[in-house]
């Protein structure tokens, strides 16, 4: 996390950055004598996103004027607030593209902390094996399941099997209908980062010949 609160504080007119993470210790390069007015801040702008939240609204950034600077708060997923102490003539855009790569980031990190929470507690299994497949769509499906596993990690297996699952309900277990697999199989990434890139990989294995 460290990191990525680095990555922020390089913005020009950003002064100081703290991420709040539920359950964890703040990470901070606000002085020392300002750390607890930023708890205080965190607890009061956490009950706002809170209500925001409660009414049905996306709001995700908060600003507050504090003389010649802006404290401004960004909702960076649920479970996770950056404050900024920025400069009120800041480039805003920029700093948007900025948080939007920090977000991004922080989303990364929360989904591989959950994916080791899983592998801690389920067992591995190392291939899918349905007796619906010949050999040869075999070998394409475990080929699949490695590029899924990519962006997935641990957790693939699961998710693999219950798409494999409703695929083989609705379509012949056959080659050419691997790409409505594929397509089942995209809507468990993102789709600005990862379904292309997949799609691209799962595609290139079923079109070998």
């Amino acid at each position: 996390m460290r990191h990525i609160l680095k990555s922020i504080s390089i913005l020009r007119g950003v002064h100081h950055v703290c991420i709040y993470q539920q359950g964890k210790e703040p990470v901070s390069n606000f002085p020392d004598h300002l750390n607890q007015s930023m708890a205080l801040s965190y607890e009061l702008i956490d009950q706002i996103f809170s209500a925001i939240k409660a009414i049905n609204k996306s709001h995700d950034e908060i600003y507050f004027s504090i003389d010649d600077k802006f404290l401004v708060a960004y909702l960076m997923n649920k479970d996770c607030i950056a404050l900024l102490l920025t400069d009120k003539k800041i480039n805003f855009p920029l700093l948007n593209m900025g948080i939007k790569s920090a977000k991004m980031k922080i989303q990364r990190l929360f989904k591989e902390e959950q994916q080791k929470k899983i592998a801690a507690v389920v067992p591995p299994k190392q291939a899918v094996q349905s007796p619906m497949v010949d050999k040869e769509l075999q070998v394409l499906l475990n080929q699949l399941l490695n590029v899924l596993k990519q962006y997935l990690g641990p957790a693939t297996i699961f998710i693999f099997e219950t798409d494999v699952k409703k695929w083989e309900k609705t379509y012949v277990q056959r080659r050419d209908n691997l790409p409505y697999l594929i397509d089942m199989l995209k809507r468990n990434l993102d789709p600005d980062t990862e379904q292309q890139q997949f799609i691209h990989q799962a595609h290139a294995i079923i079109s070998r010949v």
